[in-house]
């Protein structure tokens, strides 16, 4: 593995010594020969490394976040020899309910987030959450589980129970609408702009500033085509799939309904 090779064309310094910490990550599983995972990392992170890593020669390497479609997820390492699954990934469930008195309460991803780091805890050891009306659920790295089983008494000033749990059990479900709308194109611009409400402008400079994936993976081809069954996510202004590609109308504009996550 070449570690100066791998951080060509990465230029932010806060990104390159991530990636340069992910690496010797890798290399540490081909050394130990065992099985290495990294902290939680968001999306468009997750995204970039594995594309970069995942043709290193004698290297196994998997991105899981709990679940499938997870935002913030780990990237998990191995010799080719050895076996990796995503049931091999150090994570647990966390369930957190309000207490009956204040079930109404509203509490956002915010302010759970807030209350959990507020514990010193640091944010690449916490995933994904759902929050739900009385039941939010939390994926967390395994060592630091029960240390939030025990000490989260509040969020915010609401008290809370938290207890591990299983997905099965999981009820809370992301809440994704469905739109339905016409593009002139398939590319990737025309696509991400009409789902989320931005101009052609706003969505290029995005793309261009590697604020965009697709299927996890940065995109930074405005121009890019998109397929039936995609992820698209564009930082900090939300993420939707392309559930169905229809025919063109007679203005010559294709028809597309997307489902996104709200």
């Amino acid at each position: 593995m070449n570690k100066q090779t791998l951080l060509q064309g990465i230029t932010q310094p806060e990104e390159r010594l991530l990636f340069a910490k992910v690496l010797d990550q890798a290399a540490l599983s081909c050394k130990r020969h065992c099985a290495v995972f990294t902290d939680f990392l968001d999306m468009a992170k997750s995204g970039k490394f594995l594309e970069k890593l995942q043709h290193t020669p004698d290297l196994q390497v998997i991105a899981f976040g709990g679940m499938e479609d997870a935002e913030r997820r780990m990237l998990g390492f191995a010799p080719d020899y050895m076996t990796l699954t995503k049931e091999d990934f150090p994570i647990c469930v966390l369930s957190i309910t309000k207490h009956p008195k204040f079930g109404q309460s509203d509490l956002s991803h915010r302010d759970y987030l807030g209350s959990i780091l507020g514990l010193g805890i640091d944010r690449g050891k916490i995933g994904d959450i759902m929050v739900g009306a009385t039941e939010t659920i939390c994926w967390v790295q395994e060592d630091i589980a029960d240390y939030i089983v025990y000490q989260l008494k509040k969020v915010s000033h609401t008290p809370v129970q938290v207890k591990r749990t299983v997905l099965a059990d999981i009820t809370v479900e992301k809440k994704v609408e469905v739109r339905r709308l016409t593009v002139p194109s398939l590319r990737l611009d025309a696509v991400a702009g009409a789902a989320l409400h931005l101009s052609r402008g706003k969505i290029q400079a995005l793309i261009a500033a590697e604020k965009a994936s697709v299927n996890w993976s940065v995109a930074t081809n405005a121009s890019c085509c998109i397929k039936e069954g995609d992820m698209i996510s564009v930082r900090g202004y939300g993420r939707f799939r392309i559930l169905a590609i229809g025919g063109r109308s007679k203005k010559d504009r294709i028809g597309l309904e997307v489902g996104v996550y709200i």
